[in-house]
């Protein structure tokens, strides 16, 4: 998908750790410059955000790097707090993109997303 879309003329990628699909486009990149669609990655505008999880400070170059391994790049163009609402934060090695929420009996539902979120309590982690 990321290959046709440079063949199209795309030129910015939207990326988000919370999408959950950095390392595809990582490949989609690296798969469009090896066949010159696109001549080098100075041509491609590329944004991350930076997920709800690692807003804490000792948090965000963590998470940046962890994008940037995911995409297969030195750096990106822009990046951006995802949604200014903090959450707690989850190990990269525990589960990763982190998602929301998780449901009070600490199981997720199917989508991993929590059905009745507390919005009091994810908005003060």
């Amino acid at each position: 998908v990321v290959v046709a879309g440079l063949r199209a003329g795309y030129r910015h990628l939207d990326c988000a750790c919370d999408f959950g699909n950095e390392k595809e486009v990582g490949v989609g990149i690296k798969q469009a410059l090896d066949e010159g669609v696109i001549a080098a990655r100075e041509d491609l505008w590329v944004t991350s955000k930076l997920w709800n999880t690692y807003h804490a400070k000792e948090h965000v170059e963590l998470a940046l790097r962890r994008t940037l391994s995911d995409l297969g790049l030195t750096y990106i163009d822009c990046y951006l707090v995802h949604f200014p609402i903090s959450l707690k934060f989850v190990p990269l090695e525990e589960r990763y993109p982190p998602g929301w929420l998780e449901l009070e009996s600490g199981t997720e539902g199917a989508s991993g997303v929590s059905e009745r979120a507390d919005f009091k309590e994810a908005a003060t982690a």
